[in-house]
């Protein structure tokens, strides 16, 4: 009777088991398929992330833009069939579950608390955090200099987690917008501003760099990705296809430059100085 029971417990797990199994591929298989059934993909992206993700006037422009232009005319033969939808660290995660969106393709940093609840594609960027500070400040310098001082994150950043760890001493303002942060520290509302490095050192390199500078170093680097819902794996199994492709291969939808691959010609089309320093 004892055999009977067990024999019959581990047929019903193995049931359980393989029914999971089906309906995570289903799952998986569903969401690639209503992309291709609707033409286009529903994207989160920043639009306050330079060079990674911002507006040319009314254009959303930039690095992870690029790769999504190029992704989308593999998949859909198209490179204009994406929807952006404007999100910040502190939504994208909302927009991502409660199916807003498709996938993220917002700066989002792996770490492994994130694992838990979402799933990622291969990596297209790695940064760290760093310090932005008014460029007429000359008492900050690196991070221990922080200290007792008023700092801006942005809410749900890796910057934010980093900063309580780095420097408890530091007071901080936590504002959602990277056009709030930066007016808080010319305002004098703060003394700094702590987010991702690939995000200062754009900031740094346009206008904003007559007024900012950026001190220390890239602290704790680490890759980002496109992100999925849990269970959503062919989305992010194919953009990790792409990303491989992109690292070895000419970009189908441009940019084009000499030799070098879709992902060191999207680089350097953005950054000027050292773009590989970002790269995966």
């Amino acid at each position: 009777m004892l055999l009977r029971s067990r024999i019959a417990f581990a047929v019903c797990a193995l049931f359980v088991a393989a029914t999971l199994a089906a309906y995570s591929q289903a799952r998986a298989d569903d969401a690639m398929a209503a992309i291709k059934a609707r033409g286009k993909m529903v994207v989160g992206i920043k639009t306050d992330y330079p060079p990674f993700g911002f507006l040319d006037g009314e254009h959303n422009v930039g690095i992870e833009i690029d790769i999504l232009h190029n992704i989308a005319k593999d998949l859909l033969g198209n490179p204009d069939a994406i929807d952006f939808v404007p999100v910040v660290s502190a939504n994208r995660f909302q927009y991502l579950n409660t199916n807003k969106v498709d996938f993220l393709m917002a700066t989002v940093t792996i770490t492994d608390t994130r694992k838990k609840v979402v799933d990622f594609a291969a990596p297209d960027m790695k940064s760290g955090s760093g310090i932005m500070i008014l460029r007429s400040n000359q008492s900050i310098h690196d991070a221990p200099d922080l200290a007792g001082k008023t700092v801006v994150v942005v809410p749900g950043s890796t910057g934010e987690d980093w900063m309580k760890r780095a420097n408890p001493t530091a007071k901080l303002l936590v504002l959602p917008q990277t056009a709030e942060a930066l007016q808080a520290v010319s305002g004098g509302r703060a003394d700094a501003f702590v987010q991702d490095s690939a995000l200062l050192v754009g900031l740094e390199s346009t206008l904003q760099g007559s007024r900012f500078k950026v001190v220390g170093k890239d602290y704790e680097p680490l890759p980002a990705a496109a992100t999925c819902r849990k269970g959503d794996s062919a989305i992010c199994d194919y953009i990790s296809k792409e990303i491989a492709k992109f690292d070895k291969a000419p970009c189908p939808a441009g940019p084009r430059s000499g030799n070098l691959s879709c992902m060191k010609a999207i680089y350097h089309k953005w950054i000027a100085t050292d773009p590989e320093k970002f790269m995966p």
